[in-house]
């Protein structure tokens, strides 16, 4: 009677495919920090100060803040304003409220 593996993957034991994770995995963050699959977000001022104001006042959807920090933005002016946002730390005190609140005017004036 034959023995059944069960961690086979397409025919081979998943361990095999080991080495090959590794090297496709470095390629695509060398690639990723080259620039060759980064993707700026097209975002406006006005989509700035949404994001700044919902987090402020506590309205935004559960993972807003973390896609506007995280995701570059394609005006230099509007990305340091998300850069410098990224940096306040979490949870917010009163500095970090003062600091969100002044990057907020900086983007309405945008």
């Amino acid at each position: 009677m034959a023995r059944h593996r069960q961690w086979h993957v397409l025919g081979a034991p998943a361990w095999l495919l080991l080495p090959l994770t590794i090297p496709v995995g470095l390629l695509a963050k060398l690639a990723e920090r080259a620039g060759w699959l980064r993707r700026d977000a097209d975002l406006t001022a006005q989509d700035v100060v949404g994001y700044l104001a919902d987090f402020l006042n506590g309205v935004g959807g559960e993972w807003d803040w973390d896609d506007f920090t995280s995701m570059p933005i394609a005006d230099p002016k509007l990305d340091a304003i998300r850069r410098k946002a990224e940096l306040v730390p979490l949870p917010l005190d009163e500095a970090g409220r003062a600091k969100l609140t002044a990057l907020l005017e900086q983007a309405r004036s945008q």
